[in-house]
């Protein structure tokens, strides 16, 4: 069979038969360098790349930002990987008994198996191409050439010593939702040593925008509008690369929540949401190996909870204690624990806290800290085991606000816990109006792990007085002159007026309703 071009491959009636939409046939001629003959063409490449000129040679490697409902895995993502498999000539490449895959690496399990599903059903539907599939897997597809397709969720560990002349990765702006915070990089990087071999590979990147970070964020920011011959970045709304959405339904979604609006369906990414923790301050506080201390003679240790009353949540306790004086000062975990519901959903309550009094007792910890939270009948039930009470912490947010300059300044020293750690990677800052933050999981996610050794940490810092050294992320570097007993003094930086309110430096004015943990464009805030 000759070879088609990829916009032949996808819309022949033999083939494929798909119909596409001009923006969607465009952006597979520009991946393949094939002609732009139409003026419209020609304009959408302008628009949806940023780039002026079109030179008509394939491309290497593609990121494809695209809104919801655009098509991304049935027009361009499972063509692309089907096409690569039968007609790319990377056969040609392979040593005598190699066998070369493809990976199709989507954001988790449900995601697989549709991608899988469209890829099965291309190959396996046209009489011409099943003729070239030898076996047909759970998620693979090999072929007679010696070339499969495999799709798998990000999750999977490594793609290492894979030969591999293409790949996709779906969806990788979610992937820090999924697996590891940087799932995106780690596979990148095993697709393209696997590639090193074949003369014309081909990775293709295509998601709809999340956090501004990551792979899919990184190659926004270097190759949109630029002229770059190696890496192309196209960026469409969902309307444009799929005209038969019903306008009346997307304004519908528009009015209901614009700033999810413009992420979902415009391609934006959103604005309202940055990573908490950079993913390198993490790492830097983790002690590998490190899976819980004993406790020791003469250490103050300071315990906090984040309970649940079921569901998928975990009902959580940390423990941790300080170390050091002055500038060497730093929080240390001791402890981190997990118990979650049956698979009912319900949750034995009294057995929980049996079991976190007993965990508690060789740290002589006679006070435990939580949320505000059913505080309620926590309480009780700490309060039916004697010698233990259940205090209510601030909130949340604020107790984040204290543990982020200890990882800032690497003053924290985390236990190697996989769950924990996943979850305080993927802790999203959020503003909200009146200069407040808020710190949350994302959509659909956890933080059971990473509220209770925020608690325990703002718990430790509080309970040992304010560490001179400390400084608040929102004013970092700020110095003030010394304190003129009973009145204000001056912010050397600034020369604006600094007032003490307990243990916290207001450089400029003081909120009329009392301090706050949060942003305010009236004042900065710094530990005295």
């Amino acid at each position: 069979m000759k070879r088609p071009s990829i916009v032949e491959f996808v819309t022949d009636p033999r083939l494929l038969g798909l119909s596409l939409s001009p923006a969607q046939e465009t952006l597979l001629r520009a991946i393949y360098g094939l002609d732009l003959g139409h003026h419209d063409q020609l304009d959408l490449w302008r628009a949806c790349t940023g780039r002026e000129l079109y030179a008509a040679q394939p491309f290497g490697e593609v990121t494809v930002l695209a809104g919801a409902r655009a098509g991304k895995d049935s027009r361009i993502a499972a063509p692309i990987v089907c096409f690569e498999a039968l007609f790319g000539g990377h056969e040609k490449h392979l040593a005598r008994g190699e066998r070369a895959v493809i990976p199709l690496v989507a954001q988790d399990a449900r995601a697989t198996k549709i991608a899988f599903g469209y890829v099965r059903g291309y190959l396996t539907g046209s009489k011409l191409l099943a003729s070239r599939v030898e076996e047909v897997l759970s998620l693979e597809i090999a072929l007679t050439n010696r070339v499969a397709i495999q799709c798998f969720p990000c999750t999977l560990k490594s793609l290492r010593g894979w030969s591999v002349p293409a790949g996709v990765m779906d969806e990788l702006g979610f992937w820090r939702l999924e697996g590891q915070a940087d799932s995106d990089v780690e596979v990148q990087a095993s697709i393209r040593r696997g590639m090193l071999s074949f003369a014309s590979p081909r990775l293709v990147k295509i998601s709809t925008p999340y956090m501004k970070s990551g792979v899919l964020f990184e190659d926004f920011k270097a190759a949109f509008g630029k002229d770059d011959a190696d890496r192309l970045v196209w960026r469409a709304p969902s309307v444009l690369m799929n005209p038969s959405l019903r306008a009346e339904r997307l304004e519908r979604e528009r009015r209901l929540d614009p700033s999810r609006f413009a992420r979902e369906y415009e391609a934006e990414f959103a604005e309202d949401l940055d990573a908490f923790l950079p993913a390198a301050w993490v790492d830097a506080a983790i002690v590998p190996g490190r899976h819980e201390l004993p406790p020791l003679d003469g250490v103050s240790y300071y315990a906090a909870v984040d309970a649940s009353g079921g569901g998928a949540d975990a009902f959580t306790l940390s423990i941790v204690h300080t170390e050091g004086e002055a500038s060497s000062r730093r929080v240390v975990q001791d402890v981190m624990r997990g118990w979650r519901g049956s698979r009912s959903g319900s949750v034995d309550l009294e057995g929980i806290v049996g079991e976190i009094v007993e965990v508690l007792r060789p740290y002589h910890v006679c006070t435990v800290r939580g949320d505000r939270y059913s505080a309620g009948w926590v309480r009780q039930a700490f309060e039916r085991h004697a010698g233990v009470t259940y205090e209510t912490a601030e909130d949340k947010s604020a107790a984040y606000i204290v543990l982020e300059p200890l990882f800032a300044q690497g003053r924290v020293e985390v236990l190697d816990h996989p769950q924990l750690v996943r979850e305080l990677k993927n802790l999203e800052r959020r503003p909200r109006p009146g200069g407040k933050v808020v710190v949350d999981h994302p959509h659909g996610q956890h933080d059971d792990h990473a509220n209770a050794l925020a608690l325990a940490a703002a718990a430790a810092t509080k309970s040992e007085g304010a560490w001179p050294e400390d400084v608040g992320p929102f004013s970092v570097g700020s110095r003030t002159s010394p304190w003129n007993v009973g009145g204000p003094s001056i912010d050397l930086d600034s020369g604006e007026r600094v007032t003490r309110v307990g243990d916290i430096n207001f450089i400029g004015a003081v909120p009329a309703d009392g301090p706050s943990l949060g942003r305010s464009s009236r004042s900065r805030w710094r530990m005295g």
